[in-house]
């Protein structure tokens, strides 16, 4: 927990991420008056396979709400919500009971289909900004409208709800059961115009897809009604990286922000690109009539592929083993001079490549140790968040970093080493939780309109120059030769 003495009126942010809920305080100032966060599990049954517990997500922010101190209840005046995007469940309309598990980004169970209408794929992507993709959520209410028998029954009933994650908590978490959602998870969908700005019915066909089951499109800064349990009202909802941009600086051209979690993100305000069709077309944000567009790219296997490959190694996966190998990172990538080359495959390969890219492997001369192995890991991340900017025409020469895995200096460094661009690192680490807390003090006539001008900028704890580094853009052109080996036919 993190508490700070206040005198201001606060924010409060619901952060639910891939592997934690979070409650995040900001004072009117951006100033993190508290944190605090409780871990939610996830299973995978079968191989490509993730699930969550809708009502297990839902009851972590629950509890973190019921923790907060009354000292600094009194004080908050909003609340927001960021979410993880493209994850789906299904539940009742009229009990609110969850009719299906939270089906993870991750999950590519429904491949199959996607491969039936991939002469649509250009089409998909010209209305919604993004490629035909299994991590999106069309693919995997698919599934469920045809493979899950309780949610089979609440459609012919009539009685169904099916929709990004992001729904189901403002479904539960404001007065009158809402059943909306914000622009920037409804685009995550698949399923969304960006011109429009609402379900697109072409897709909707495509996809074989009730539109009585969705729920009404809102702009990401909006009124969404009265958080239940304070009678404090909700003024904005997005997703986790969309929100992490307005942490910063107000980003340029010659900017480009880089999130590093479970997955990783590139996101740039440039349109200026090589090839539209391998990075993505996102909203950053929304209010009445106008939209903020933004260019994102998108690397699958990050903090993932360390577990994945902890599990590998068969290290027992107590966090205390966990943290352990986290804690020798630093070292090890100060120590390792050169390392094998890691196909980072985990996930699935997200831009600008759009293949499964065949199963995970490492291409050594000698059997790496393990310092060696998680290394190649680190540099995969690297590599593949560097082949995303150099589908940028214009290529940043500042790039702001943050998520779990940007502690790591060794990681910073050879980012800047490879990009040849400037890496900040900043003090604040709860990016998306302080970027949602701003977007929710936009509202017209919220008495954070008064204050947003008052937020402190952020301030850059380690900025990493640039040195030369020849053996790892020798490694970094071996990543790519393979994989456009192993893409060139999928």
């Amino acid at each position: 927990m993190q508490t700070t003495n206040t005198q201001q009126l606060l924010t409060m942010v619901f952060d639910q991420g891939s592997h934690a809920s979070r409650i995040a305080l900001f004072s009117e100032t951006g100033q993190l008056v508290y944190l605090q966060s409780e871990k939610i599990s996830s299973h995978s049954p079968e191989q490509g396979r993730f699930e969550q517990d809708a009502n297990e997500i839902l009851g972590s922010l629950l509890k973190l709400v019921e923790a907060l101190p009354t000292e600094l209840t009194r004080k908050i005046h909003n609340c927001c919500m960021c979410t993880q995007r493209s994850s789906v469940v299904a539940w009742h309309k009229q009990t609110g009971d969850p009719l299906s598990p939270v089906i993870s980004w991750r999950d590519l169970r429904n491949q199959s289909f996607l491969d039936t209408i991939k002469t649509s794929g250009l089409n998909i992507q010209k209305i919604t900004g993004l490629p035909l993709s299994a991590h999106y959520s069309a693919a995997k209410m698919h599934w469920l409208l045809h493979n899950n028998k309780d949610v089979k029954h609440a459609a012919e009933e009539l009685q169904l709800c099916i929709a990004p994650l992001s729904s189901f908590l403002l479904f539960h978490l404001l007065e009158d059961q809402p059943f909306i959602i914000d622009h920037s998870n409804a685009q995550r969908s698949l399923l969304f115009d960006i011109v429009n700005l609402d379900w697109s019915a072409e897709l909707l066909d495509l996809f074989q897809i009730n539109r009585l089951f969705l729920p009404d499109c809102q702009p990401v800064i909006y009124n969404y009604g009265k958080f239940k349990h304070f009678n404090i009202p909700m003024t904005a909802v997005s997703g986790d990286q969309n929100a992490a941009l307005h942490a910063y600086p107000s980003m340029q051209e010659n900017n480009a922000l880089i999130n590093i979690g479970t997955g990783a993100f590139v996101l740039s305000t440039s349109a200026e690109i090589n090839d539209p069709a391998k990075l993505l077309r996102s909203i950053a944000s929304s209010q009445n009539n106008h939209v903020q567009y933004i260019t994102e790219g998108t690397v699958n296997g990050a903090g993932n592929a360390i577990s994945w490959a902890i599990n590998k190694f068969n290290i027992n996966a107590e966090p205390a083993n966990e943290q352990n190998v986290f804690t020798q990172l630093p070292g090890w990538l100060s120590t390792t001079s050169s390392p094998p080359v890691f196909i980072n495959t985990v996930s699935g390969l997200g831009s600008p490549w759009w293949c499964s890219g065949a199963a995970a492997d490492i291409i050594y001369d000698n059997e790496p140790t393990q310092a060696e192995y998680f290394v190649a890991i680190i540099e995969s991340i690297i590599f593949l968040l560097f082949n995303n900017i150099q589908q940028l025409k214009q290529p940043p020469e500042t790039i702001f970093i943050s998520g779990g895995l940007a502690q790591l200096d060794g990681l910073c460094q050879k980012l800047a080493d490879l990009s040849q661009a400037n890496v900040q690192r900043f003090t604040e680490t709860e990016t998306s939780a302080r970027g949602c807390a701003w977007l929710a003090n936009q509202l017209d006539n919220n008495v954070g309109t008064k204050h947003h001008l008052l937020w402190q900028e952020l301030i850059v704890e380690t900025q990493f120059n640039p040195a030369n580094n020849p053996e790892i853009l020798q490694r970094y052109r071996q990543l790519v030769g393979e994989l456009q080996k192993r893409c060139y036919n999928d």
